[in-house]
């Protein structure tokens, strides 16, 4: 199982340091004890006559063992351009992270369980984000989705109660020797389905409009070995009244989810699902807006933190899902909204006391290709030091998950 505390790399660099430190100190104090010795001894003979002191034997320089070379975890294989063009831009994504001495989480990535070309970019793109300690979350799971969707990880056929049929995509998730947290998005809460029935109507009716997954989809999740569960809820349906307080319906359902991980060792990323706006009966409301302010999602958090921050399953907060389309004079300008608002929700949930691990996202659907160009550099400051900046990675050539063309003609725009 991998390890489910939450130290990251930074830790583990520091805990090197500490050790490295310690070896170097405790040469020094065996080096002290040599040169006493000799100076004690100095100065008398056998016969007890004063002699002249004896020089003292050369300390040994101390030097630190070089660390070894880095081997990249694709060292050998020969990647064809469009896998090439995509790790790049994971790399990229991982660069970025090192320069800011920051840790990542990849919410969304996915690719087609229609055609099996796509299966080697999954197994290298692991292998690269394990290599660099990302958390990542394969989207989607549900009983709801169906077989038409070409996303689909785990689902239910041919009934709903709960997950019992997995797809290829998964066979990559499961390879033996993932050392990282790597899991799924259990999608229904929000949406999640694309069969008739399909709905987002907002707030919706349960078992309609959305849907409840079962606890026997927690044991079948857990049966193959994942034990990391990004929930997707929305905001609409669990605070109908801004600045209200939770829907006792919509928050029981959520709270059963919870404790059916709970009873699986699985741990839960709470992902507000809501592209930084708000469907309410006069229309879309945009964060950051007079009419939907900061403080708006900071209550909301504030809410869900007192409701389920000491939930056993609840190891992260996904503050938004893909915030996208602020207001602003230019793109940047938007994604430096999204910064502050981002920032001030971290920070009121530090100050009531909250600790939790926080998945902040990044701007413009949490674009990995587009991360640099949106975010400069960094922008949380986190007073607990525990957060995780949140990208999606999606491989088809709009970088939306559409996969409308097979593995061969995306290759082929990429000049392959």
């Amino acid at each position: 199982m991998p390890d489910t505390t939450r130290h990251d790399r930074r830790a583990t660099q520091r805990a090197r340091t500490r050790s490295l430190l310690l070896v170097g100190a405790g040469i020094l104090a065996v080096s002290a004890v040599v040169v006493t010795v000799a100076v004690v001894g100095a100065g008398q003979g056998t016969d007890g006559a004063a002699q002249p002191p004896a020089a003292s034997p050369a300390t040994p320089p101390v030097t630190e063992a070089p660390a070894p070379a880095p081997v990249d975890p694709l060292d050998g294989i020969d990647l064809d351009p469009l896998q090439e063009a995509r790790i790049a831009e994971l790399r990229d994504f991982i660069a970025w992270l090192d320069e800011q001495g920051a840790d990542g989480y990849i919410g969304e990535l996915g690719w087609s369980r229609e055609d099996d070309d796509w299966n080697a970019m999954g197994d290298y793109w692991y292998r690269v984000a394990d290599d660099a300690g990302l958390w990542t979350s394969l989207w989607a799971a549900g009983s709801r989705w169906g077989d038409s969707y070409r996303l689909t990880v785990y689902d239910a056929q041919p009934s709903t109660e709960g997950l019992n049929t997995a797809y290829s995509p998964a066979t990559v998730l499961e390879l033996p020797g993932r050392v990282g947290r790597h899991g799924v998005n259990l999608a229904g809460l929000e949406f999640g389905t694309q069969r008739d029935d399909f709905s987002s109507a907002q707030p919706g009716i349960l078992g309609q409009d959305y849907f409840e997954e079962p606890a026997a989809s927690f044991s079948f999740l857990a049966e193959r070995g994942i034990d990391l569960v990004r929930l997707p809820f929305t905001w609409e349906r669990l605070q109908p009244t801004l600045g209200g307080p939770l829907d006792a319906d919509y928050a029981a359902t959520i709270e059963r989810m919870l404790d059916a991980a709970a009873d699986n060792d699985i741990d839960v990323v709470l992902d507000l699902h809501n592209y930084a706006a708000f469907t309410s009966p006069d229309g879309r409301l945009s964060l950051g807006t007079e009419s939907l302010p900061a403080s708006a999602l900071s209550d909301v958090w504030l809410r869900i933190a007192e409701r389920w921050g000491a939930h056993p399953a609840v190891i992260a907060y996904g503050l938004m899902n893909e915030p996208h389309s602020l207001p602003g004079d230019s793109a940047r300008d938007a994604a430096a909204r999204w910064e502050a608002i981002s920032q001030q929700t971290v920070i009121e949930l530090r100050e009531a006391g909250d600790t939790t691990l926080i998945m902040v996202a990044g701007y413009d659907y949490s674009s990995v290709p587009r991360w640099r160009q949106n975010h400069p550099s960094g922008w949380i400051d986190d007073p607990a030091d525990n957060f995780r900046y949140e990208g999606h990675h999606y491989w088809d050539n709009t970088g939306e998950g559409a996969y409308t063309l097979p593995y061969a003609d995306e290759r082929a725009l990429v000049g392959g």
